[in-house]
C-alpha cells in the first residue's frame, strides 16, 4: 500500500517542479540586464530551464500514470496519482510553450545581432 502511495507522491513532485521551473526561467530573464550579452544569457537559462521542465513533466507523467494503475489493481484510492497526472501534462505543456518562445526570441536576438555586425 505504501509503495503506491510514494509513487503518487513522486509523480505529484515531479508534476509540481514542472510547474514551477518556467516561472523560475521567466524570473531569471527579468532580472538579466538590458544590454545584448544579458539578453542571450537570459535566453540560454529560458532554454535550458524549459527542457529540465520538460524532462521533469515527462518522469511525472510515466510515474503518475504507473502508480495509478498499481493502484487501482491493489483497489486503492489514486487521487495523488490523478493530481500528479494532471500537473505533469500540464508542465509539460507548460514547460513547451516556453521552450518555443525561448527559442524564437533567441532566433529575433541572433538576426538582430547578425543585422548590427
Amino acid at each position: 500500500m505504501e509503495t503506491t502511495k510514494q509513487q503518487q507522491t513522486t509523480g505529484l513532485i515531479f508534476g509540481a517542479i514542472s510547474l514551477v521551473l518556467p516561472n523560475i526561467s521567466s524570473i531569471i530573464t527579468n532580472a538579466m540586464g538590458d544590454d545584448f550579452s544579458g539578453a542571450v544569457g537570459a535566453l540560454v537559462a529560458v532554454v535550458i530551464i524549459s527542457i529540465a521542465a520538460l524532462v521533469c513533466g515527462i518522469i511525472g507523467i510515466i510515474k503518475s500514470a504507473g502508480a495509478r494503475k498499481a493502484a487501482t489493481e491493489a483497489g486503492e484510492k489514486k487521487v495523488l496519482g490523478t493530481v500528479g497526472l494532471v500537473l505533469s501534462i500540464v508542465g509539460t505543456v507548460y514547460g513547451a510553450i516556453i521552450l518555443l518562445v525561448g527559442l524564437c526570441a533567441g532566433c529575433v536576438v541572433c538576426a538582430a545581432a547578425s543585422s548590427l555586425a
